[in-house]
C-alpha cells in the first residue's frame, strides 16, 4: 500500500503540472482554436472530414497543390497497407458525404460515405470517419460491397477512422470477410499533420490553420505535452513501480465498476433529495445489456424517466427518455427534452435522446459509452452528475411528470 501511494503521488504531481502548464498556454492564447470557439471541435462532417478533404484536394485554397495527398499515400496510405498502393496524387478529386444512393431496408446497399478520394486511374481511398458516432447497420459492408462492384481489389483502400484507432463494431461489418484497414486521429492523422505543417512553413495563414486543427485534436485527444507524458509514462513503467502500474491495468474492470457505482449512488442520491422515487438494474453498474435506472413520482409512477442501455456496442449505447406503462395508450406524443434528436417513438412516446456530453448536442461526445475512459472520468469530476441533475431539475420545476400524465389521461378516458 506504501508503494501504491507513493506512485500515486508522484503520478499526481505530474498531473498538476500538466494542469499548470496548460492554463499557462491558455493565459498566452496558445491554446486558442477557432473550431472549439465555433462548436465545431468534434463535428464529424462540418469540420473532420470537411478539413482533411480539403488538404487533401489538390485544387483546394491552400495553393499547395498535391503536396499534403502526397504525404498522406506516403505517411497514412503505406503504412496501413501491405501491398503498394499507386495513386496520382496530383489528378485526385476528393468528395465529403459521397452518395452511393438510399440505404435499402436490409441495410445491405447505399448511404454516404464521409471521404472517397480517387485519381484518373479510379485509384480509389474510401474513408469512414468516426468521431463520436456509433456504427450504422452494414455500414464498412455496404460500402465495401460499393467499390468491389465497381472498382477491381487493388483498386481501393478501406479506411476506418476513429480517434484512438477502434475496431468497427460486428454491426457495421455483418459475416462479412472483407478488407479494411483501423486508422486513428493519435497515431496517423497527428503525425500526418505535423508533416503538413512542415510542408506549409513559408504560408503562415496555412501553417497556423492547421496548428489551430492540431491543437483542437489534442484537446479531444486529451494528449499531454511531450515531456510530461515522457515522465508519466517513465514512472510508471520504472523497475519500482511496474508490478504496481500493471496491478493496477489488471483491475481495471473493476475500477470501472467502482466508478459506475459510485455515480449510480450519487444519482439515487440526488432523486431522494428531489422527492423522485429511484430503483436500478443491479447490473447497470457493470454497463451490461439492458440494464436501467428507472426515476418516477408516487402519484405519477405510470411514466418513468429512464437511463440506460438496450445493447452496449460501437453502434449502440446508453440514452434517457421517458418510459410510459404498456398498459396506457399515448396517441399525442411530444417532446419534452433538451437536445436536437429527441424524437418520440414507440418505446419513449416523449422523446429520448442518447448520451452524448454535457452539451447536450448530437456527436458531442460518447457518454454513451460507460467503459470509455473519458466517459468514466466525467462521471468522476461532476460533468454528467450536473448533467442528469439539470435534466431532472427541469423535470421538477415544470413539473413534466405531471403534464405528461394529464395527457395520457385525457387520451385514455376519451377512448
Amino acid at each position: 500500500m506504501e508503494k501504491l501511494n507513493l506512485l500515486l503521488k508522484q503520478i499526481s504531481e505530474i498531473v498538476l503540472k500538466e494542469k499548470i502548464l496548460q492554463e499557462e498556454k491558455r493565459k498566452r492564447g496558445e491554446n486558442f482554436n477557432i473550431f472549439n470557439v465555433l462548436g465545431l471541435s468534434t463535428s464529424e462532417v462540418r469540420l473532420h472530414s470537411a478539413f482533411i478533404a480539403e488538404l487533401l484536394n489538390p485544387n483546394g485554397d491552400h495553393g499547395l497543390g498535391s503536396k499534403f495527398m502526397e504525404s498522406f499515400i506516403d505517411n497514412v496510405i503505406e503504412k496501413k497497407c501491405p501491398c503498394p498502393f499507386l495513386f496520382e496524387s496530383s489528378s485526385a478529386k476528393v468528395y465529403v458525404e459521397y452518395s452511393i444512393g438510399n440505404v435499402t431496408d436490409d441495410y445491405k446497399e447505399g448511404g454516404r460515405i464521409d471521404l472517397l478520394i480517387q485519381d484518373n486511374n479510379k485509384q480509389t481511398i474510401i474513408i469512414e470517419n468516426k468521431i463520436n458516432a456509433g456504427d450504422q447497420p452494414l455500414q464498412l459492408y455496404r460500402y465495401n460491397k460499393y467499390a468491389n462492384k465497381n472498382l477491381s481489389k487493388e483498386q481501393y483502400v478501406l479506411l476506418y477512422l476513429t480517434l484512438n484507432g477502434l475496431q468497427p463494431s460486428d454491426s457495421s461489418i455483418g459475416d462479412n470477410q472483407f478488407d479494411y484497414f483501423c486508422v486513428s486521429y493519435r497515431e496517423d492523422i497527428l503525425p500526418w499533420l505535423e508533416k503538413c505543417i512542415a510542408i506549409a512553413a513559408l504560408y503562415p495563414r496555412i501553417r497556423e490553420t492547421i496548428t489551430q486543427y492540431v491543437t483542437n485534436l489534442k484537446q479531444i485527444l486529451s494528449i499531454m505535452e511531450d515531456n510530461n507524458l515522457d515522465n508519466y509514462l517513465e514512472i510508471l513503467t520504472s523497475d519500482g513501480n511496474i508490478s504496481t502500474t500493471i496491478d493496477i491495468l489488471e483491475h481495471s474492470y473493476d475500477i470501472q465498476t467502482k466508478i459506475r457505482e459510485n455515480f449510480i449512488a450519487n444519482i439515487q442520491q440526488l432523486c431522494e433529495n428531489m422527492g423522485f422515487i429511484f430503483k436500478c438494474d443491479d447490473k447497470l453498474k457493470t454497463a451490461s445489456n439492458y440494464s436501467w435506472m428507472y426515476i418516477f413520482e408516487k402519484k405519477n409512477k405510470d411514466i418513468q424517466f429512464v437511463i440506460g442501455v438496450e445493447k452496449h456496442t460501437n453502434a449502440d449505447g446508453f440514452q434517457m427518455g421517458f418510459k410510459v406503462n404498456s398498459e396506457l395508450n399515448v396517441k399525442n406524443k411530444e417532446q419534452f427534452l433538451f437536445g436536437d434528436d429527441c424524437k418520440p417513438s414507440e418505446d419513449f412516446p416523449f422523446g429520448s435522446t442518447y448520451l452524448w456530453s454535457e452539451s447536450g448536442k448530437t456527436g458531442s461526445g460518447r457518454w454513451w459509452r460507460w467503459d470509455e475512459w473519458p466517459t468514466l472520468r466525467d462521471m468522476t469530476n461532476g460533468k454528467m452528475f450536473g448533467f442528469i441533475e439539470k435534466q431532472l431539475r427541469r423535470i421538477k420545476d415544470e413539473n413534466i411528470f405531471k403534464r405528461m400524465n394529464d395527457i395520457i389521461s385525457k387520451e385514455n378516458n376519451a377512448e
